[in-house]
């Protein structure tokens, strides 16, 4: 399955009455029109959006085996700026 990234824009239309008294309840709980629309179809939603792909198959495959090396002793911690670790590691000669 492809990740989908980009933004989705839709339009709505509200009665006026409705549109005024959800833009009231935002403003009273510090949100903008749009970010009180997307936490209340969000929180609609709560047990859906943790089935929500977050990353390719690929990544995910990539993350899982990581953590069965992290589980089974496969790793190594090596500071980032120690240069002749980091050049051990990679087998690089100085």
């Amino acid at each position: 399955m492809q990740l989908e990234t980009e933004r989705k824009q839709k339009l709505i239309t509200f009665s006026p009455q409705l549109y005024h008294l959800v833009e009231s309840k935002a403003g009273r709980v510090g949100l903008s029109f749009p970010d009180y629309i997307r936490l209340l179809a969000a929180m609609d939603i709560k047990g859906d959006i943790e089935r929500i792909q977050m990353v390719d198959e690929r990544t995910e495959e990539r993350i899982g085996m990581s953590l069965e090396d992290i589980r089974a002793g496969r790793y190594v911690r090596v500071k980032p700026g120690n240069e002749k670790q980091l050049n051990k590691l990679l087998g690089i000669s100085s």
